[in-house]
């Protein structure tokens, strides 16, 4: 059968199983978890003018999704990044149609095994679309798969080194006391020695799961404060933030640092099979005796080393002190189209109506 691109408008109206199995099936990471979608959808952290899926499918069977966020330039990227890795240029108002939403740092395509023609249509109808929405851009971002590159760059995608990721592969080590001795010089003693001053001061670190009670909220305002102190306030609004990680339930632990209960510092993390990843952190340093930061990461690595997890990935940005605390940088890139036709962008055909869930439109490939 022939296979058709469908675009929807809300996560909703994909069916729940056909997206889990599709899920599964493809490996991809957490972020393309239903519910984490989910979050993206109902409490965006940065503005979004239009979500949409596009769905290949054939016959009845779903073989790949593809979310896309029609956003502001200069909403997603405030800082200039993109447009000083990748020339994406921003004249005041542009739209660009973006997959995945900013705060992921492992984008790519969810699509069946050996489904490359699914990946292929997914791209074209994903450029088609762009230029109908009157988006100046269309791109995914935070890319690090090589086949992902490959298939993209056949298919005319620039691709552009955006930004280091910062993992550390567990298996290479029996458990956290091994994993810290063999830090470089500097971190090992550093390690230790907050370590120590941690143990001396009563204060308590913990990782828990869902109910969050109190302890949430508390913790998506200290990240907050701390990404607005690094001149980002807009990108982890705390009441947005709470709402979204609610949202993802059970996909969430959160590590809590506490000093004479008071919140010190704490990481959002996601969990999925044998991974862990350090999503959002919040610290405060001027009410502890010791590096609140520093020993989010220990305790996160000690809950790692704990349930048998293979794979610690500790995010983007902060490359001396991440080096520093035993991990090293993983690539990402940006897949940018073609810049798409003035004609598109003198319509600004996306602004119009926006209904909560389109009629899915339908394209043959």
């Amino acid at each position: 059968m022939a296979l058709t691109i469908d675009v929807h408008r809300s996560l909703q109206s994909i069916d729940d199983d056909a997206y889990r199995a599709l899920h599964a099936a493809s490996a991809a990471p957490v972020f393309y978890d239903r519910r984490f979608l989910d979050a993206a959808e109902h409490s965006p952290l940065l503005p979004v003018e239009k979500v949409f899926y596009l769905c290949a499918r054939d016959g009845d069977e779903l073989v790949g999704v593809l979310p896309a966020y029609l956003q502001r330039v200069a909403a997603i990227d405030p800082l200039g990044l993109l447009q000083r890795t990748a020339g994406v240029r921003d004249d005041g108002g542009d739209l660009g149609l973006f997959s995945h939403i900013m705060h992921c740092w492992d984008s790519t395509v969810p699509v069946r095994p050996d489904r490359g023609d699914a990946f292929a249509a997914l791209l074209r109808e994903y450029e088609r679309l762009a230029r109908g929405e009157g988006a100046r851009h269309a791109g995914l971002l935070n890319v690090r798969d090589a086949g992902v590159l490959g298939q993209a760059r056949g298919q005319g995608y620039r691709a552009c080194h955006l930004v280091d990721r910062y993992d550390v592969d567990l298996r290479r080590f029996d458990h956290f006391e091994q994993f810290v001795q063999r830090l470089p010089n500097d971190g090992r003693c550093e390690m230790n020695r907050q370590l120590r001053k941690f143990e001396a001061s009563g204060a308590t670190a913990r990782v828990i799961a869902p109910p969050f009670d109190g302890v949430l909220e508390r913790l998506t305002e200290l990240c907050f404060r701390t990404t607005a102190r690094n001149g980002t306030p807009q990108y982890f609004p705390s009441a947005p933030l709470a709402r979204f990680v609610r949202r993802c339930g059970g996909l969430v632990r959160l590590v809590v640092v506490e000093c004479e209960d008071e919140l010190v510092g704490g990481i959002i993390c996601f969990e999925q099979g044998d991974h862990i990843l350090l999503w959002s952190a919040g610290v405060v340093y001027d009410r502890s005796s010791f590096s609140p930061y520093t020993l989010c990461f220990a305790s996160a690595y000690r809950y790692a080393f704990a349930r048998g997890l293979k794979r610690l990935e500790g995010g983007r940005l902060n490359e001396r002190i991440k080096r520093r605390l035993g991990l090293t940088p993983v690539p990402l890139y940006s897949l940018i189209a073609r810049e798409l036709p003035l004609a598109a962008l003198e319509s600004r055909a996306g602004l119009g109506a926006t209904p909560a869930a389109d009629p899915a439109r339908r394209a043959l490939h």
